[in-house]
């Protein structure tokens, strides 16, 4: 099995350690370019036969990454059509100017809100790319790629997700009734998946 990860906004391919144990895995770091140019270096990993495991941020890349280079399947955790229309416009803005007043305090406490604890140490990506990474993402809406998405797709979201609502989820099901969604009992990241967890996933994506 070949797969193919691409981890979330703030955060390191660190997450998707797990997966490690399964087979052959392939992690995109988000070198915080532009999501064009991200969504381009993914595109150019993919193979008919990859798996791909997009995470938040990093779905919405899974989805644009399909459209020119189709995959076997895709996994989408945390995913939403359009995270600038998830939530109030007052709160995306006052996420933003936290950033400007202190960008490792307010991503170290992003980290904290979605992880607990360290997963990435302190590492931190540049602020200027990342920042501008973060509003091309908040700015993106793949309603119309994910409506016309004919790749075998499993959406996987926590229950009391913190970041994306579970909303975002049943917003993604009506855009197009043939992705199936996997819930689980947690937050923004299946952090705690087993191997025997992600067999269970990758078994359902590749039955659709």
């Amino acid at each position: 099995m070949r797969v193919l990860t691409i981890h979330g906004w703030g955060f390191c391919p660190k997450v998707f350690q797990t997966l490690e144990e399964i087979g052959k895995v392939i992690h995109h770091r988000l070198e915080e370019e532009s999501l064009k140019r991200e969504t381009q270096k993914v595109a150019e990993k993919i193979d008919k036969d990859a798996l791909v495991v997009g995470w938040s941020l990093g779905a919405t890349i899974a989805v644009l990454a399909s459209l020119k280079n189709p995959p076997k399947g895709l996994v989408l955790i945390g995913a939403t059509p359009h995270f600038g229309k998830a939530w109030k416009e007052q709160y995306i803005e006052s996420f933003f100017r936290e950033l400007e007043e202190n960008f490792e305090r307010k991503l170290k406490e992003f980290r904290k809100t979605v992880w607990g604890e360290s997963i990435c140490g302190d590492e931190l990506p540049s602020e200027e790319k990342a920042v501008k990474l973060l509003k091309e993402f908040v700015q993106t809406d793949i309603s119309e790629p994910l409506r016309g998405l004919n790749i075998p797709t499993v959406i996987l979201h926590g229950r009391k997700d913190p970041i994306t609502p579970y909303r975002e989820a049943k917003k993604m099901l009506k855009l197009n009734p043939a992705l199936k969604l996997i819930t689980y009992d947690g937050g923004h990241f299946p952090k705690h998946f087993t191997r025997r967890d992600w067999e269970k996933i990758f078994k359902s994506l590749c039955q659709l």
